[in-house]
């Protein structure tokens, strides 16, 4: 299992459980939407929208820490609301949708479910050998 079965895996499970992907970045793939922060600039590989609530994404055959860090990290960016609602309202307004005030941002771990850690701090989407995807809080 590589890291782009993850995420193509992840993506397969969003779009069937009517999130709204925003983006989602293969491995060697080039993102458009990022975040900066004070001297780094995030690509997330997966933004994606539902119910109000936007998702953030980092995706790694196991769980990796650094990503964790770097989404706490983001996380704590004083400018992530704004920066977040003009990317959905960009979003929305390119599939001629109506604007939609997102009410929080939750952030995510995708990996394989034969990882031994995982994140305490974060939400855990698991895959499978299969590509079943399992959520864990």
């Amino acid at each position: 299992m590589n890291e782009t079965f993850i995420t193509l895996s992840i993506n397969k499970f969003l779009s069937e459980n009517n999130y709204e992907v925003i983006q989602c970045i293969p491995p060697g793939g080039q993102g458009g939407i990022y975040y900066s922060l004070k001297n780094n600039i995030i690509y997330p590989d997966i933004i994606c929208l539902k119910d109000k609530i936007l998702y953030i994404g980092e995706n790694k055959t196991l769980f990796n820490e650094s990503d964790e860090k770097k989404l706490i990290e983001l996380s704590n960016e004083e400018s992530l609301f704004e920066k977040s609602q003009k990317i959905v309202d960009n979003f929305l307004k390119s599939k001629n949708k109506p604007h939609e005030k997102i009410n929080d941002i939750k952030f995510f771990l995708g990996f394989s479910s034969s990882s031994k850690k995982q994140s305490n701090v974060h939400i855990n989407i698991l895959v499978e050998n299969n590509g079943k995807v399992l959520l864990k809080n």
